[in-house]
């Protein structure tokens, strides 16, 4: 098992990076190969993924998220599922590119991670074996996972918006959806996430409230995370409200984007101890 997790440890980033040329070469030149070819290429890739994840948890018997590597394929691959499931239910590959790069710069952050680390084997502490944990540190990953989503809409969301401000026909124009389209989708994914986040956050609490010393708010990850769940709140109301439209939207979207990066890396590399292992 540790060899095959070896290896697809090197060959998802290589497999990512493979299938996000092929969108490219779909997006940009529209090239017969890449419209056969594409689709098929990120299924068998994130079988490939799903089958490395149940393999850490066959390997290490708990869930793949006691290091930051496991917790950056997570995110990994749960971006990738959800743009196999929009370019499935809406029949466009239009932004497969865009997500599948995504895809493969957390599979590739989490390989060379991976490799910099000097543990063999992720640390094994009882509270990765409580369901109940198992459950907050999941919907953590999730709403992570959709705020990166959001975020990939966002940018081209703004290079649309700014293209058609200036009167500009790039690449970009004619071949994205409508404007009107990516904001739906990007208010959808901040949705999700910030439910998922919300499930999180809650779960989180109740789950401190039953040990002992627990450092709570003083713990940078948790503050981290209650800034995420707020900058992402804030938007979602501001866009209620009728105070923000797509392009405010957008930016915060962002903004939340870097926020996740900061707290997913150097958060847990340097700053945080008790919540060390995500």
């Amino acid at each position: 098992m540790q060899t095959f997790l070896d290896i697809a440890t090197i060959l998802l980033p290589l497999a990512y990076l493979l299938v996000a040329i092929d969108y490219g070469f779909l997006f940009f030149a529209s090239q017969p190969f890449a419209e056969r070819t594409a689709t098929p290429a990120l299924r068998g890739t994130v079988l490939l993924h799903f089958a490395y994840l149940v393999g850490e948890v066959v390997q290490w018997k708990q869930l793949p998220a006691a290091t930051v590597p496991q917790a950056l394929s997570v995110v990994a691959f749960a971006v990738a599922v959800v743009y196999v499931f929009v370019e499935w239910h809406g029949r466009a590959r239009t932004t497969g590119f865009w997500l599948v790069s995504l895809v493969f710069f957390f599979q590739l952050l989490s390989t060379i991670l991976g490799a910099m680390l000097t543990h063999s084997s992720p640390p094994d502490r009882a509270i990765f074996h409580d369901p109940f944990f198992s459950l907050h540190v999941s919907l953590a990953l999730l709403g992570y996972a959709a705020f990166v989503v959001s975020a990939a809409y966002a940018f081209l969301f703004l290079q649309l918006y700014r293209d058609l401000k200036a009167g500009r026909f790039s690449t970009f124009y004619g071949k994205l959806p409508p404007l009107e389209v990516l904001e739906k989708m990007m208010i959808g994914a901040i949705w999700v996430g910030f439910v998922t986040l919300t499930g999180a956050v809650a779960t989180g609490a109740f789950w401190a409230e039953r040990l002992p010393n627990t450092p709570s708010l003083h713990d940078p990850k948790i503050l981290f995370t209650l800034a995420i769940w707020a900058l992402y709140g804030a938007a979602l109301l501001m866009r209620k409200l009728r105070r923000w439209q797509g392009r405010q939207t957008a930016l915060a979207s962002l903004t939340g984007f870097g926020v996740i990066l900061f707290s997913l890396m150097a958060v847990n590399l340097f700053l945080t101890g008790f919540h060390g292992f995500l």
